[in-house]
């Protein structure tokens, strides 16, 4: 699902710990987003590193039944930005400068969704009332905070 930055971290069932996202410089996750409905909106896998400087990274892989696969790459130390579709990889560096908020304000939605993580196993986010797409859900698995991701993760594919 497309959370709201805004969402506040509200999540079923409710976590008793808190896990140490919020300071995270690294972290990864496999995501399913299901409508309200139970319908399966997309699966992403996801990484970023470097959080909190200039040269942060991130992967994104998106898999939607309604527009096949779909790879993000952003690569803060090289300041260039590659996205893969229809099978093939297209430098969109030219607007890496103008995306990076995005980026940036992303890996901030997912930090707030994750806030009640308690650090083992899965957790699911509800996007509560009063939110954009209320009721959809955003289910985590393979969560990893602070792992140590390798540079060559954030090029594609020669």
């Amino acid at each position: 699902p497309t959370p709201s930055s805004t969402a506040s971290a509200t999540a079923t069932p409710t976590p008793t710990s808190t896990s140490s996202i919020a300071t995270a410089t690294s972290y990864e996750f496999n995501e399913t987003g299901t409508a309200s409905n139970g319908t399966v909106l997309d699966t992403i896998y996801y990484a970023t590193k470097n959080l909190g400087t200039s040269n942060v990274e991130l992967i994104e892989v998106v898999n939607s039944p309604s527009g096949g696969t779909i790879e993000y790459i952003v690569n803060g130390v090289q300041q260039k930005a590659w996205v893969y579709s229809g099978g093939q990889w297209t430098d969109i560096s030219s607007a890496y400068t103008s995306q990076l908020p995005t980026v940036e304000s992303t890996a901030g939605i997912y930090v707030n969704m994750l806030k009640a993580y308690g650090g083992s196993g899965s957790f699911t986010y509800t996007i509560p009332s009063g939110q954009p797409n209320a009721g959809d859900k955003a289910t985590f698995t393979n969560i990893q905070i602070n792992p140590s991701l390798p540079d060559s993760m954030f090029q594609p594919p020669s």
